[in-house]
């Protein structure tokens, strides 16, 4: 038994290639490539697309947000980079965040910010930390582990600075505000009486819309989309269907969130430059509909539901491998990934390709935790990893 990892995946998909001597131009009935095109050993997914993806995404970034200087290109990489992390760190609070208050002796407030998540998350929180400077320890468990400040001081110079300037997008915009209120209120040495002090504590997450106050939908960005993604994503897969899915999930009292996302995607991604011209045809025909909302469940929870593979794999698939990941849901976007190309290149009717979206589709999403294999012994060379961010 050893730990499953995506070089095993790497490693596994080494052996799949596919090789067809016909030469005619039916296309595959899932996405309407050419079938019979020579399939080419997966070194690394998305490899065909390296240039491309560099081109339409990284550079384009690079050149709308900075101007490089020669003798400042290390510290604006730097900046960029810096900046990008703090718009992921507030769509990740959004998600899995919190901000508090809680009350010592009963009289006097302390201001917390951090995270609780599974014990197997560690690395991404051990990432927040560092990249913040955050002078905090690790709080464990067998099962969790959290990450918490609550100096008034460093959160104030700190998070409240990184927070006003990339706001929160979804109902949590309320309480970040509350939160930020009245820290700025105690560190001026405003004093409450018990009541006060118990209704400040109490309203800071209850949700209470502030009718003054409009969260700025229009500051929505890639790496504030990434972060929530890292969140409250789930990437599917049915191999009964031989498809992929994705989506993100919220309450419904953040349902505005979810529109604005599917607002921002529709609006600023767009097909890679390699995509077949009937499929890119066929996908700007449909655009509007290529992201739905579902209903309410019982619970009163709502998906942003994205499952035309197509758009999947020409416009989501490459814009999100193109950004920086900083959680463990990169894993599961890595085996999504993995199962996208198989399915999108017939490889999945394949004995080795059957057997690879097994092991995925035992290892996605919540299944990765505490997972442990029998991988087949193959010997195969290393694989070759494609460019990030």
């Amino acid at each position: 038994m050893i730990k499953w990892t995506m070089i095993n995946i790497y490693l596994l998909l080494m052996f799949l290639i596919i090789k067809n001597n016909n030469n005619n131009n039916n296309y595959n009935n899932i996405t309407k490539y050419n079938k019979d095109m020579d399939l080419y050993s997966i070194q690394s997914p998305y490899i065909k697309n390296m240039n491309i993806i560099k081109r339409g995404y990284h550079t384009s970034l690079n050149n709308k947000l900075i101007i490089v200087q020669k003798d400042n290109k290390n510290n604006n990489k730097n900046n960029l980079e810096m900046d990008n992390f703090y718009k992921w760190l507030v769509g990740f609070t959004d998600g899995d965040g919190s901000f508090y208050i809680k009350l010592n002796d009963k009289k006097y407030l302390r201001f917390f910010y951090g995270f609780r998540m599974h014990i197997d998350d560690k690395a991404c929180l051990e990432k927040i930390r560092n990249m913040l400077n955050m002078p905090s320890n690790f709080e464990e468990t067998t099962k969790t582990i959290m990450l918490v400040n609550s100096q008034k001081k460093w959160l104030y110079s700190n998070i409240v600075t990184i927070f006003d300037k990339y706001p929160c997008l979804t109902i949590k915009y309320y309480s970040y505000y509350k939160w930020k209120m009245a820290m700025i209120n105690n560190l001026n040495g405003m004093s409450y009486n018990n009541k006060d002090l118990l209704n400040i504590k109490n309203t800071i997450n209850n949700y209470e819309v502030i009718s003054n106050l409009k969260i700025p939908y229009d500051k929505m960005n890639d790496y504030w989309i990434l972060g929530f993604i890292e969140a409250e994503g789930s990437f599917d897969t049915s191999p009964k269907r031989n498809i992929c899915g994705f989506n993100v999930s919220q309450h419904k009292r953040s349902i505005n969130t979810l529109k604005a996302i599917k607002s921002y995607v529709l609006n600023n991604w767009k097909p890679i430059d390699n995509t077949p011209l009937l499929i890119k045809n066929k996908l700007l025909k449909d655009w509007d509909s290529s992201i739905k909302l579902t209903k309410p469940d019982k619970n009163g929870v709502i998906k942003l539901e994205f499952n035309r593979m197509d758009f999947l794999y020409y416009v989501i698939l490459p814009k999100l491998y193109s950004l920086k990941w900083y959680s463990r849901k990169e894993i599961d976007f890595q085996l999504w990934k993995t199962t996208m190309e198989i399915y999108m290149k017939g490889l999945h009717n394949t004995t080795k390709g059957s057997n690879l979206l097994k092991l995925i589709n035992n290892n996605i999403n919540k299944k990765r935790y505490y997972s442990n294999y029998n991988i087949p012994p193959f010997g195969v060379p290393a694989p070759v990893a494609g460019p990030r961010n």
